[in-house]
């Protein structure tokens, strides 16, 4: 006759009270003691399991594990957090961790096998979902790194086919081909390619505009394509800049703050934010303080106001009234408030709602990038960065920065 296994009854309590399953067996198998977490787990109450064997709980091709547990348990030996699969009583598989020991009567005799399972399913999920997610973060970086590198390569041979090319942009591509290799950094690639898109754009504007008036023949034209090469050049150097402030502000998460001019932040990031055909039509407005002073990064401030204004134009795109409007206030003795207000159809509450948040973003082909760099920006800063609807239509992003107390 089969040994059976009973627990002591001083167990029998913290067995019926454990969230795992605790399963003992004697050694053909056959299930003797079954508690309420087993129940729980597997779906089969006591009645229906006790006397039967423990292989009706064997998942589909995993038949042959629970004979080599047995033959283990046989020898004397312990199995240990063994992850896994078992079957439901519906059918559906569940994820368990398994640790089984032989039990021995009282002359050291192996008359059976205690098993406690514990339900793993919901973290094999969560392992899984994060994997794909990791998956999916690193295409999409990929993706953006390929960009980057094409973006690169058109702009070398178009620079380079107009002999036009400076130290400056010597360096500007070395820091563009560093960029492409830190593949294995994620964001750091997707960012730069995402900030220099605007300056790189201007400069091929610029370019452009000064084959179009040498193309005239014109000698006032002609007089004039030095002026506009010069601020392809300046757009390439801001460029530069760029890539050398964001590349510090990832790698340190510092910012070097200096006394700046609001009113000539704003008026240098309009300058390049109303660069191309999507500004046509626009009109801006500012209300400015000309004597009004901040502590601040100055390229990372501007790179900042340039995405707001951009993405303000781009949210106009379809209205009637194209219009944004250029704020700067004291918030209080200490801060600046900023403000860009669109005239656009304003975002949905559920977009609203996660618009800072990495990868989010509202346009076909965008990154969803550009905001949560700039709220990292303005944070490392000690200000803040927040959007509300604008009363008239649209959007308005506010952000604060430290004053520079005023002389008496």
């Amino acid at each position: 006759m089969a040994s059976s296994v009973r627990y002591w009854p001083s167990s029998a309590a913290i067995v019926e009270s454990s969230n795992d399953a605790i399963i003992s067996t004697n050694l053909d198998g056959t299930i003797a003691t079954w508690n309420r977490a087993a129940e729980a787990i597997f779906g089969y109450r006591p009645q229906e399991v006790i006397g039967r064997p423990v292989f009706l709980l064997a998942a589909p091709g995993r038949e042959d594990e629970m004979p080599v547990i047995l033959d283990q348990m046989k020898r004397g030996q312990r199995i240990q957090h063994y992850e896994t699969v078992r079957r439901h009583k519906d059918g559906h598989q569940v994820a368990i961790s398994l640790t089984v020991s032989p039990i021995r009567a009282d002359s050291r005799r192996i008359v059976g096998a205690s098993k406690i399972a514990r339900d793993i399913t919901e973290r094999k999920q969560a392992e899984a979902e994060l994997h794909r997610l990791n998956e999916t973060l690193e295409q999409r970086v990929a993706e953006r790194t390929a960009e980057l590198e094409d973006l690169t390569c058109r702009l070398q041979a178009e620079i380079l086919e107009r002999q036009r090319a400076d130290v400056r942009f010597q360096e500007l591509q070395s820091e563009l081909f560093h960029a492409a290799r830190l593949n294995a950094a994620g964001q750091m690639a997707a960012a730069l390619a995402h900030e220099l898109n605007q300056p790189l754009a201007a400069a091929v504007n610029f370019v452009r505009a000064a084959q179009r008036q040498l193309a005239t023949g014109r000698r006032d034209e002609i007089e004039t394509v030095p002026e506009v090469m010069d601020e392809a050049a300046g757009e390439v150097l801001r460029a530069g800049q760029i890539i050398r402030r964001l590349r510090d502000f990832v790698r340190r998460g510092e910012t070097e703050r200096r006394m700046e001019n609001v009113v000539t932040m704003v008026e240098e990031a309009s300058n390049l934010a109303l660069i191309g055909a999507s500004a046509s039509g626009v009109e801006v407005r500012f209300s400015l303080d000309p004597t009004m002073r901040v502590l601040a990064d100055r390229i990372q401030i501007e790179q900042v106001l340039v995405n707001l204004m951009r993405n303000a134009i781009e949210a106009m795109a379809e209205s009637t009234r194209r219009e944004f409007v250029v704020t700067a206030a004291l918030g209080d003795a200490e801060t600046v408030e900023i403000a860009v207000a669109d005239s656009g159809p304003g975002l949905a509450e559920e977009m609203a709602r996660h618009l800072f948040e990495p990868f989010a973003s509202t346009k076909p082909n965008g990154m969803g990038l550009g905001l949560s760099i700039c709220r990292s920006i303005i944070e490392s800063h000690g200000g803040s960065l927040r959007s509300e609807p604008n009363p008239g239509g649209g959007m308005i992003f506010r952000f604060t920065l430290a004053a520079v107390p005023q002389k008496e």
